[in-house]
């Protein structure tokens, strides 16, 4: 059954894409979205979150960390499927893509402010002192991760009302410390 036909997914009348062929290219048949396209924010998030443990060996990669829109994601990507997840992206509709791309704009506004108050705390010798950022990371990885789990509903159940996964459970019983 196609989601277009359904008249409850994300995809304009008439897509013409197939569950299968959605789900074959990297795509969430729920949403129309590749899940893949987070790896790169959970990347950040990791950097963020695990910085005054591993530091300095993470913190040139963090600091050259980039936003990257869905479509410079899926059309530098070498994974099979990548041409049909940006396909499929132009097909989805204009509002369920826009609420999913103002998430991420969120996202991306909160590591790069992340990123720059990190380098603000580096000393002449280019370091961070993982003292000086640790409380600023565990807050900021909170944040993100925060938002990224709101962005991971949208791509893994669409409009529809997102279901409690193990990790969301988790975030509700055992909150972040701020």
């Amino acid at each position: 059954m196609d989601i277009a036909d359904t008249g409850t997914g994300p995809h304009e009348a008439g897509a013409g894409e197939t569950l299968e062929r959605r789900a074959a290219s990297l795509v969430n048949p729920a949403s129309g979205i590749a899940n893949d396209y987070l790896n790169h924010f959970n990347e950040v998030l990791l950097l963020i979150e695990n910085l005054p443990t591993l530091l300095p060996e993470m913190l040139d990669e963090l600091l050259e960390w980039r936003p990257v829109t869905y479509r410079e994601y899926f059309a530098k990507s070498q994974l099979p499927g990548s041409s049909d997840a940006l396909e499929i992206y132009e097909g989805l509709d204009e509002g369920f893509r826009r609420d999913f791309e103002c998430i991420i704009d969120g996202v991306n506004a909160m590591a790069t402010a992340s990123i720059d108050v990190i380098r603000a705390h580096r000393g002449p010798d280019g370091e961070v002192d993982p003292a000086r950022v640790s409380d600023f990371c565990e807050n900021a990885s909170c944040a993100i991760r925060s938002a990224l789990n709101r962005a991971s509903d949208l791509v893994n159940n669409g409009r529809d009302k997102p279901v409690e996964t193990p990790q969301g459970m988790a975030d509700r019983l055992i909150p972040c410390v701020a």
